[in-house]
């Protein structure tokens, strides 16, 4: 008796069997399948009904008196609210609904989670989480002075958590709340200033010597990390997609990436847009790409360590930073240099919708950020010629 995997109407769920003695001495038996359809959240459910029957000497008032039509007596699903908490919550949020997100997505949330703003709430009862404490958590956010996009992400985990436990949009109820509360409005973020990584700084990195005699393992892999920043510079590719690049989406005859795959925690899934997208290869990259590609396997990465495994999710900024402390580059971050094949996309003349097409935007407001920029700059030089001419 206790916590069992079982068949329930054709499917697998986990189900709460035990037998009690009342205070009377007749034996009550508790079966159902438990409420949370995870071992932990079902072996917790087991040990509230525990307490239960501890304290009142039996479970008669969990469970209905009619028979059922199988075996066993029918359950009340009375309203847990008050007995769940959010550690039961996030729980569940992570059996269910995380593994249908992408890695990163995956990622992101779990390193929220178990962050020190949201271990907050860890042990208080979901009922706890009103909106006027959600305003006060709110509140001490602004206090410890969390960035406003970091701030808007820790409300929107905080909101994600308890929908999954919370009623449906059917208004049943859900499967820890009966109500969800009121949620406070979502921080507001203002756009990011893109920061593109100079075009005399990306050549600096691009033609950088390595003296291959004496130090052959460390040239090798200054090679193998530049081959990669010539791929977020010249083709624009997010560092999970350099990760997951291989040798089967190189065509070099029609000179064409195809980017089908991004690498994120150790996983493989498609691209941040969700779609497919082709980048045709510049000059400067089709000699770099001939060199690489030639004698490797379809299935092969193009962009590895030397070990032809794939980058870690830092190593290739830590690869960055190290090259850019190396060649004295001031505050260049690995996103810069897709920022700089964008910014060099507009300089050129090319439409909105084609650079969002290349760059694999899902909106044309992000991509509108790098056409700003170029306006910006745009301004200045003219301002700057108008000095000069005047």
């Amino acid at each position: 008796m206790g916590v069992f995997r079982r068949v329930v109407k054709g499917r697998r769920c986990w189900v709460i069997d035990r037998r009690f003695r009342s205070a009377e001495g007749a034996v009550e038996r508790y079966r159902r399948a438990a409420q949370v359809q995870t071992k932990a959240a079902a072996e917790a459910e087991e040990r509230r009904i525990i307490d239960y029957w501890v304290a009142h000497g039996t479970v008669k008032p969990l469970v209905d008196s009619t028979p059922s039509k199988g075996n066993g007596p029918t359950v009340i699903r009375t309203p847990q609210s008050r007995a769940y908490t959010w550690d039961d919550a996030v729980e569940h949020f992570r059996a269910v609904v995380l593994p249908r997100r992408k890695p990163s997505t995956r990622k992101g949330y779990n390193a929220l989670l178990d962050g020190p703003h949201c271990n907050v709430w860890s042990g208080k009862r979901l009922a706890s989480i009103t909106c006027t404490a959600i305003d006060a958590w709110a509140a001490n956010l602004a206090e410890v002075r969390v960035a406003p996009s970091t701030e808007r992400n820790h409300h929107i985990v905080v909101r994600s958590v308890l929908r999954s436990v919370g009623p449906d949009e059917d208004g049943n109820p859900g499967v820890m709340l009966d109500v969800l509360p009121k949620f406070p409005r979502l921080p507001t973020v203002g756009r990011t200033v893109v920061a593109a990584t100079h075009s005399d700084d990306v050549a600096l990195l691009l033609s950088e010597q390595d003296d291959a005699r004496r130090q052959p393992r460390r040239a090798a892999q200054r090679r193998a990390a530049r081959l990669a920043f010539a791929l977020a510079a010249y083709s624009g590719l997010r560092s999970s997609e350099i990760r997951a690049l291989r040798r089967r989406d190189v065509d070099l005859r029609r000179r064409k990436i195809t980017v089908r795959m991004a690498r994120c925690n150790g996983e493989e899934s498609p691209p941040k847009s969700g779609h497919q997208r082709e980048i045709d290869i510049t000059d400067a990259l089709l000699a770099l790409l001939q060199r690489r590609c030639q004698g490797l396997k379809p299935a092969e990465y193009v962009a590895p360590k030397t070990d032809g495994t794939p980058w870690g999710d830092s190593g290739l900024r830590q690869a960055l930073r190290r090259a850019c402390n190396r060649l004295e580059i001031e505050g260049s971050r690995y996103h810069a240099l897709r920022h700089y094949f964008a910014t060099a996309l507009f300089g050129f003349g090319t439409d909105a919708r084609t650079v969002q097409m290349l760059l694999g935007h899902a909106s044309l407001d992000v991509t509108m950020r790098y056409a700003d920029h170029v306006d910006q700059r745009g301004k200045t030089a003219v301002a700057g010629f108008s000095k000069k001419s005047g």
